[in-house]
């Protein structure tokens, strides 16, 4: 009853943090979460026939979907483990999977983007001897890599299925959004690794909004830079981790039709992927469900079956999220020292503050 007691008190905390610090944020967030939600299933005759759907629907996809995702979530540890090597952090396999479903499974509960990152940083530094700095860097960079795969990925199914996706005015302009983030993610890492390489984060003023958080990436990133054929290692596996992520929508899409090949859902896939990253909405609840109808018009799905399609893959990945909860249960330190949960809250509003001043 103390395990769970302190697991409520984290996540209200979490929340409490999120309202006292960023309320603004959070409430339209919320607003624009219940207008999309209102949006995607106010029309009766849609809800018909996603009940349709839905009594014809082939389940055994969906249970599919969920060993794909726990497969993904062994080839994103190999990813965090090669950066973990590069910052000589010591630690097993099943270790390392183990800080990464706990992770996975906060980030469903605290509203703050950096919730699940930020316990999956405190428990990793309790594992390593309080290396504080090593793990946030590692999760920094996994974020990092990930981001330049995608960049890829996208470009490279863009330039394929640009005819098909440009059909309609409403893809066509989710195209046009994704090529503006596409192109100010490069400049933001271009400009990073840059710095790094120059040494310019040392010459900034010191009134230089977020001037120590740059310093810190600066300094992952010449690491990095340093290792790279272990780096190069932890990109190409990038490739088939995204790959798998998009195969849990694809056993999604299998379960409501046959209209939709794997060639389709990834060159969708990355357009979502992309746009649910900024917070417009709670988790990109509402805003996915409204990419997936715009995006999977030119195909000829019907809003309904999208619908569905996104709300089944995002409850994929919720059910191998929520299966890091069985894991935090079991989970013990190796250094056989308790994991304190209100520690961990206070951790997170310590990175949220630190957050904000540097804003």
């Amino acid at each position: 009853m103390d395990l769970v007691a302190d697991f409520s008190a984290i996540c209200l905390k979490s929340r409490i943090v999120c309202m006292n610090k960023k309320s603004l944020l959070t409430l339209l967030q919320i607003l624009v979460t219940l207008v999309l939600l209102w949006w995607v299933f106010h029309d009766p005759d849609k809800r018909a026939q996603m009940g349709e759907a839905l009594r014809e629907a082939d389940w055994k996809w969906l249970w599919l979907g969920v060993v794909v995702f726990f497969v993904c979530t062994y080839v994103a540890t190999v990813r965090w483990k090669i950066l973990l090597s590069v910052q000589n952090i010591p630690m097993s396999w099943m270790r390392a999977w183990q800080l990464f479903m706990i992770g996975m499974f906060f980030n469903l509960f605290m509203l703050g983007s950096t919730g699940g990152d930020v316990v999956k940083m405190f428990l990793t530094m309790r594992e390593t001897r309080n290396n504080k700095a090593a793990a946030l860097l590692t999760v920094f960079m996994d974020r990092v890599i990930g981001m330049m795969a995608l960049i890829l990925i996208s470009v490279a199914f863009l330039y394929f299925r640009y005819d098909v996706l440009s059909h309609t005015p409403a893809s066509a302009a989710l195209l046009r959004t994704l090529l503006w983030l596409l192109a100010a993610s490069i400049v933001v890492i271009v400009g990073m690794f840059a710095i790094s390489g120059f040494g310019w984060a040392h010459y900034l003023p010191s009134w230089t909004p977020m001037r120590g958080r740059i310093v810190e990436l600066s300094a992952a990133c010449h690491l990095y830079a340093k290792t790279w054929r272990l780096t190069l290692w932890a990109f190409l596996i990038s490739f088939p981790l995204f790959a798998l992520f998009f195969i849990t929508f694809y056993c999604a899409a299998r379960a409501f039709t046959d209209d939709l090949g794997l060639v389709d859902i990834f060159s969708v896939l990355p357009i979502v992927a992309v746009i649910t990253a900024i917070p417009i909405t709670i988790s990109g609840i509402g805003l996915r469900e409204s990419l997936f109808v715009s995006l999977l018009a030119p195909f000829g799905i019907s809003a309904a079956v999208a619908t569905l399609i996104s709300v089944a893959g995002f409850l994929i990945n919720t059910i191998g999220s929520l299966a890091g909860g069985l894991v935090f249960l079991l989970y013990r330190s190796s250094t056989h020292e308790a994991v304190n949960l209100r520690d961990m809250a206070r951790e997170v509003e310590r990175v949220e503050s630190q957050m904000e001043r540097d804003e």
